[in-house]
């Protein structure tokens, strides 16, 4: 399987200009300066993609799996499927879903599947989860850069993360037996920088076995020279979607799951953004927040992930994903999709977790007075907290 050695994101050296935005940036405080430039520090990072986002110098870079995914594609004995992520309506707004399937077929792939289904099932699972009660909260586990954060930054809460897939790993699984006794190989095609790392989980190993940004692979149709208009239209394989479009949305888990947020109830919280999910995560810890299942997104929905390229607002992009839904919701065959899901009740869409703790040693107050001292900082007032430097306070 291929892995992603230094991790998922690069620094272009000579295009950063040391201007402390991703250190600000980072949730997972994983850049460090060194030698005059930003660097992203693997074992610490998230795969969240802020810092390629918020950097106006364009010196992050996702590290390509390009290369990877050609090489499948050059071996004739091995088929290769593609995986569609929910947010594609979102990404591709210059084309319809039939041109842009007639594309990624014109790459070579074999069969072009839709994570919406996948998404389907998780829900139903996530449904099943809250219904079956329990008096152990849950941290849901769609989001990986989440889930990372988790094991490397709070590893205690690790067990109460919810043992189930994500999407495009029950995807991966269903595409696994619908060609069962056949040899391919599964690329996920998505907005997640974070799924490049879950694809390599060592405790996922043998679902997914490569992961494109949409970014990559807009890049793949440049290089092919491929135009929408010039391919011929193909529907998505079969099984088609329900809702489960919306889980690229902020509370689309909820909703698909059918999963009521009740405000005067303490059943479900959900939040979204690198800040708030910090946060949550820091306030479900001490038992600040007081919930069975805590729904979080680092980013503002995944149809605002780093590897999308598209230029409309979150708002345009929100439109894209509902209406795309509700046109799939009043086309679909409702009994044909029911009797999809439930062949796939025998489908184990379960999964563990490993702690990777990554915190660093707490200095004790002598330790900071050192330190501080070093940086000319003897007095109170020395400590401006401007927050320049990436941190809060000094």
């Amino acid at each position: 399987m291929h892995r992603i050695d230094g991790g998922s994101i690069k620094t272009i050296k000579e295009r950063c200009r040391v201007c402390y935005t991703c250190v600000r940036e980072c949730p997972a405080k994983a850049i460090q300066i060194n030698d005059g430039q930003a660097e992203v520090l693997s074992v610490r990072c998230i795969g969240c993609g802020n810092c390629v986002r918020v950097c106006s110098q364009k010196a992050k870079l996702v590290v390509s799996t390009i290369p990877q995914v050609n090489e499948f594609l050059r071996d004739p004995a091995c088929p290769v499927v593609a995986l569609v992520a929910p947010s594609f309506p979102a990404e591709f707004t210059d084309m319809d879903e039939s041109r842009l399937v007639g594309m990624i077929r014109s790459l070579g792939f074999a069969g072009v599947y839709e994570v919406s289904f996948g998404a389907d099932l998780v829900a139903q699972r996530y449904r099943d989860l809250m219904r079956a009660g329990g008096d152990r909260p849950r941290i849901a586990s769609t989001c990986p850069a989440v889930v990372l954060y988790v094991s490397k930054y709070y590893p205690s809460l690790v067990e109460s993360l919810s043992p189930v897939v994500s999407p495009m790993v029950a995807m991966a699984r269903v595409v696994r037996r619908i060609r069962a006794g056949e040899r391919c190989s599964i690329v996920f095609m998505g907005p997640c920088v974070a799924k490049k790392v879950e694809c390599v989980d060592e405790l996922l190993e043998g679902d997914v076995d490569a992961v494109l940004t949409f970014a990559e692979v807009r890049q793949m149709f440049e290089e092919a020279g491929l135009r929408a208009e010039s391919v011929t239209p193909a529907p998505f394989d079969p099984p088609m979607a329900g809702t489960g479009a919306l889980f690229s949305l902020s509370r689309g888990l909820l909703q698909a799951a059918e999963i009521p947020e009740n405000l005067l109830e303490k059943e479900i919280i959900a939040t979204d953004g690198c800040a708030n999910f910090v946060n949550a995560v820091k306030a479900f810890e001490t038992g600040a927040i007081d919930t069975r299942l805590l729904e979080l997104l680092a980013c503002e929905g995944c149809i605002m992930g780093a590897g999308m390229t598209s230029p409309p607002s979150l708002f345009r992009r929100r439109a894209s994903i509902s209406e795309h839904v509700r046109r799939r919701v009043s086309e679909f065959d409702q009994d044909k999709w029911r009797h999809e899901v439930s062949n796939c009740d025998n489908i184990d869409l379960s999964r563990r977790f490993a702690a990777n703790d990554q915190r660093g040693l707490t200095p004790t107050a002598t330790d900071l007075k050192a330190i501080l001292n070093r940086m000319g900082k003897e007095k109170l007032e020395d400590e401006l907290n401007c927050g320049a430097c990436g941190y809060n306070t000094c």
